[in-house]
């Protein structure tokens, strides 16, 4: 029940897709799950393997204390 009322309110909270039809590509679910670890700029080659970039233009430990907090939207072009 909770997660009924969870997804009234975040609509995107879980996958609503068919994850056993077979239009679906494991891939597509690959993607979203690197997604959430920081990947960016999915290259991929197949359909059995995915090149992502992770954490390009990311603050190095050095330059934390006056790092811009939108750095992660200018590498996306």
């Amino acid at each position: 029940v909770r997660r009924v009322f969870i997804i009234e309110k975040f609509p995107y909270s879980e996958i609503q897709d068919n994850t056993i039809g077979k239009s679906i590509m494991p891939i597509d679910m690959l993607r979203l799950k690197l997604s959430y670890f920081g990947a960016l700029k999915f290259d991929p080659r197949s359909d059995k393997w995915l090149r992502i970039c992770m954490f390009q233009g990311a603050p190095l430990p050095n330059d934390l204390k006056n790092y811009d907090e939108q750095w992660v939207y200018k590498t996306q072009i």
